[in-house]
């Protein structure tokens, strides 16, 4: 039994040598191929040299992940160039929310009645979505979670997380309204 279990360790080790160069060979040409292309499209999103420079090494690094486990892609350029797609939109994110929070810091705290009722009536009418909707929407606003993140947690695509996103706001937005109303 020994031998045997030995030996099915040799040939998982084995197959994880196999995937590393596969990995290896098919992140080194396409960034070989399309290094100058990955940058480009990133710096027509927006990125300065270096946050677009980071960008193509974070997704090339996170292919090379992919493919080492034995994750099968179908076409890495195109997994590579969403997922630069995906980074790109993360730091406008994150530099919309920087710019939010340094305009709240610069300025004089202005006091707004009913703010901690309005956060909680908001809150409240999340907790009627549907468990989906909940979890994602305290993930993102909550939590502060990329999308990506959001997707690993609970197990579905990251386009799955912001579509109900999307519905859950869409949902908070009619809800709200109405109460306001009544």
């Amino acid at each position: 039994m020994a031998v045997a279990t030995l030996s099915a360790v040799t040939e998982l080790r084995f197959g994880e040598a196999e995937f590393a160069r596969s990995a290896e060979r098919i992140v080194g040409g396409l960034e070989l191929d399309h290094g100058q292309a990955m940058f480009g499209f990133v710096r027509r999103q927006g990125l300065s040299d270096v946050e677009a420079q980071d960008a193509v090494q974070e997704t090339l690094l996170r292919l090379f992940r992919e493919l080492r486990t034995g994750q099968s892609i179908d076409n890495p350029r195109a997994w590579a160039f969403r997922a630069l797609y995906r980074l790109a939109m993360d730091e406008h994110r994150q530099r919309r929310r920087l710019t939010l929070i340094a305009g709240r810091v610069d300025r004089e705290p202005q006091p707004h009645v009913g703010s901690t009722g309005d956060r909680i009536a908001v809150w409240a009418a999340v907790d009627k979505l549907p468990l989906r909707q909940r979890q994602v929407l305290y993930l993102r606003y909550r939590a502060d979670l990329p999308f990506e993140d959001i997707a690993r947690v609970i197990g579905i695509s990251a386009s799955a997380a912001r579509s109900h996103a999307t519905q859950a706001m869409a949902t908070l937005r009619g809800r709200l309204a109405r109460e306001d109303f009544e």
